[in-house]
């Protein structure tokens, strides 16, 4: 049996409110002071106090301005359509004109959709074998380098690249003997490739679910490359219209103490841009994200680890305390099926 896995890359999704990378561990206007990162506590209304972001109406004002400019000078992927993508990648052409749809090139398997700016695209490697760790080692700065170059041909600007991450694809067989001997004999850990996962920022916000990540096992080769990078439009967001994150303090305590059901938690936050729709791509509203993380419970098996939750709050003055989180793809899953 074979057991693949990626180091914590839903941590850099933002995927889960169990250590979400988006509350800096620095102190930053738009995210958690650090001196309540990693505190928890059973009032609710302290954690929630301590964890706000400490920018205000007019210093959210003068941000959105600054998105708003760098997003007018924000560019898409510097492809258009399936067909030139099938050429960008060297693919074989295959019906390039199913625009949303998964289409099968032989060797490869792609999905694009321009509008959206979200383009998939798995390669079926069958050549592809683990190595030592020691051996990989010697192969990441040539597959960093080559992810780097193929994120500058896709029209990605380092300008809007928040965060870069670099992972090895690790993968373990297990070799277990008969149960009877009530032993095992357990491989080494192995590497098959790295990943290298953008997250994107526009004038210095979180774009959310827009990223690029692409897998190797090489230099040469790729096994994956996987985007969300539309053009970004900001929502009508004036000085008038805005609220910071204080106005909200009494509704996220409530809401938080209200599910976290008497469990110290530990809680963070970031202003983000978040997707409003999915049938309008590439447009974007403030919001606030926060994550709420609880304390481990001790039982007599061990420690019980509950998952937490992460909400949205946009930070309108005429938007609900809470929004559902919609539009947009995310970086630690992947849409649909795709053909074998």
């Amino acid at each position: 049996m074979r057991t693949h896995y990626i180091a914590s890359l839903l941590v850099l999704a933002f995927a889960t409110a169990g250590s979400p990378a988006w509350a800096q561990t620095q102190d930053n206007p738009l995210g958690t002071p650090a001196a309540a990162v990693g505190r928890f506590s059973e009032n609710y209304a302290e954690a929630v106090r301590m964890a706000l972001p400490p920018i205000d109406n007019d210093g959210l004002a003068k941000v959105m301005e600054r998105v708003r400019a760098a997003a007018a000078n924000s560019k898409p992927l510097a492809i258009s359509n399936s067909a030139e993508l099938e050429k960008f990648f060297g693919l074989r052409s295959r019906n390039p004109d199913r625009s949303g749809d998964f289409v099968d090139a032989g060797d490869a398997v792609y999905r694009f959709e321009p509008q959206a700016g979200r383009l998939y695209v798995t390669w079926r490697l069958t050549d592809v074998k683990p190595v030592a760790r020691a051996t990989f080692s010697k192969r990441i700065k040539g597959i960093r380098s080559a992810h780097e170059a193929l994120a500058s041909r896709l029209g990605i600007s380092a300008n809007e690249v928040m965060f870069t991450d670099f992972r090895e694809v690790l993968t373990k067989t297990d070799r277990r003997v008969p149960a009877s001997t009530a032993a095992t004999a357990d491989s080494p850990i192995m590497a098959e490739g790295g990943t290298t996962t953008l997250l994107r920022a526009v004038g210095g916000v979180l774009v959310e679910g827009s990223y690029l990540r692409v897998s190797s096992p090489d230099a040469k080769r790729m096994s994956l490359v996987k985007a969300s990078w539309p053009r970004v439009q900001l929502t009508d967001a004036s000085a008038r219209q805005l609220r910071a994150p204080k106005d909200m303090l009494d509704e996220f305590a409530k809401r938080i103490a209200n599910d976290s059901r008497g469990v110290p938690v530990s809680v963070r936050m970031a202003v983000v841009l978040r997707p409003v729709d999915a049938a309008k791509p590439g447009m974007y509203v403030p919001s606030l994200k926060i994550g709420v993380e609880p304390k481990a419970i001790k039982t007599a098996d061990g420690y019980r680890t509950d998952a937490g939750m992460v909400y949205y709050s946009d930070l309108l003055k005429d938007s609900p305390a809470f929004v559902e989180a919609s539009g947009g793809d995310t970086a630690e899953a992947d849409k649909g099926t795709a053909p074998n």
